[in-house]
């Protein structure tokens, strides 16, 4: 396969033409053992094999170079496309420096439509040989392993680069092609992107930001049941530094670990359905596997406006699959793209934990479509009644807990006369801080005018 080779610019562009150099070649007296050999040929007299000593320099530099690190495979620190079949041309290497990357639309004339498969990475295999495996990606790792002679490592590696832009001519994207990229923070990709394969961003530890496009459809790989795979075929597995991520409208499909071991707290699926969802979304089971970090799932309308929340404990992967009671908390994830509102708020009565329960009762009087009256009042009363413990369950620091739930609950305007009574009492059994108290008892007093309060306080 011919490829088009450019040396890559400081500011991360292509530069000129990159040619090969041309070998060099060895002059016999250069080679190691031939010094031995000429001083061996100066002997006259017969020796030991019946005539003059053989020539034996060839020999000596064979068996030397056995010891040598050969460089003749080393890559160059180049950017490399490759043609394809329509004519255009696909991106199979950018080197690991830790620069921008900027891709361009068109190579000498020639319109730049795809990013192949690890074009990024550290280590490159051809795409061609995922398919060896039964279409199924099973692990970038094990790949390298079974298929060691295939792949290609690159000689220098400062962890990629820190910056990717991308031209808006890019249609596909292969598997794992930004996977251990450590430099990069933020990407926007192309909107004729649909599908982004196993693994893209696998291990891209720094990434924070990434703008999906709008088009896009599937996002991982959907095993089959007789496919055994590993975390690392996830699209964003390994993402520490990503804690959140929008979904895009179209989106049909969330492949196996596809946040595995990420540090995403808050997810957000866009819809034009409010209640119920528009379209039909397939997950993987162990989409959301190891996702311990995630806290918020929000469904929004397609212009981004939040229309339904749901709250997830902070100890949800200490809770046992099997667990008669709390196991379907650990479903929330997957069952939340197939199931109407109403069922989660079932499910935080049905599998009561404060962690649980609180953070729904957060989450669904915020954003609260699909939410009857009866829900509503019942998720106010269990805030009231647990206001004493609010910092195991508020999204702040446990000094400001009290505060922030006090003025969330304002807010609702579900408070009744008894609820302000209750809370007041918690508040001076815990010694809160005389300017919340007072706060409180300022709510009272104007929404409450007949009551004072002071009766509800239990001072020493």
């Amino acid at each position: 396969m011919e490829l088009l080779q450019f040396e890559v610019t400081n500011a991360g562009t292509l530069g000129s033409r990159w040619t090969p150099p041309a070998p060099e070649t060895k002059k016999a007296s250069s080679l190691p053992g031939a010094a031995l050999a000429a001083l061996l040929q100066e002997e006259d007299d017969e020796d030991d094999w019946g005539g003059d000593a053989p020539d034996m320099s060839a020999e000596f530099a064979r068996l030397s170079h056995l010891n040598e690190e050969s460089d003749t495979d080393a890559l160059p620190l180049t950017a490399d496309f490759a043609p394809l079949p329509d004519g255009s041309l696909a991106l199979v290497r950018w080197p690991r420096l830790a620069r921008p990357a900027v891709v361009p639309d068109t190579v000498e004339g020639r319109t730049v439509t795809a990013i192949a498969a690890t074009a990024f990475a550290a280590s490159h295999l051809d795409e061609s040989c995922f398919a060896q495996f039964g279409q199924s990606p099973i692990s970038f790792s094990i790949f390298c392993m079974r298929m060691g002679r295939a792949v290609t490592t690159e000689t220098l590696d400062e962890g990629g680069p820190t910056s990717v832009t991308l031209p808006d001519s890019i249609t596909h994207i292969g598997p794992y092609a930004f996977y251990h990229c450590t430099n990069l923070t933020s990407i926007t990709l192309p909107d004729a992107i649909s599908a982004l394969p196993a693994g893209v961003f696998g291990d891209c530890s720094r990434l924070t930001s990434v703008h999906l496009p709008e088009q896009l459809q599937t996002l991982g790989y959907l095993p089959r049941p007789t496919d055994q795979i590993m975390p690392d075929v996830g699209t964003f597995a390994g993402c520490h530094a990503l804690k959140q991520l929008t979904l895009p409208p179209q989106l049909k499909m969330l492949g196996a670990h596809s946040f595995n071991s990420s540090g995403l707290a808050t997810l957000t699926a866009r819809d034009a359905g409010c209640e119920n969802w528009s379209r039909t979304v397939t997950v993987a089971v162990s989409a959301f596997d190891h996702t311990a970090a995630l806290l918020w799932l929000e469904k929004a309308d397609v212009s981004g406006h939040v229309v339904a929340r749901l709250g997830l404990p902070v100890a949800r992967d200490k809770i046992l699959a099997g667990d008669a009671k709390f196991g379907a908390i650990l479903r929330v994830p997957v069952l939340f793209f197939t199931q109407p509102m109403p069922y989660f708020d079932q499910l935080a009565r049905d599998a009561f934990r404060l962690d649980f329960s609180a953070r729904m009762a957060l989450a669904r009087l915020e954003a609260s479509a699909g939410l009857s009256p009866a829900d509503r009042q019942w998720y106010c009363a269990v805030l009231v009644q647990y206001f004493d413990r609010a910092p195991q369950f508020m999204p702040c620091p446990a000094e400001q807990a009290y505060a922030a739930l006090f003025r969330f609950l304002c807010r609702c305007e579900l408070l009744t006369a008894a609820d302000v009574s209750a809370i007041l009492r918690m508040a001076g059994a815990l010694c809160l801080p005389a300017e919340l108290i007072s706060e409180m008892m300022e709510v009272r007093t104007r929404r409450f005018e007949t009551v004072t309060g002071f009766e509800d306080l239990e001072l020493d």
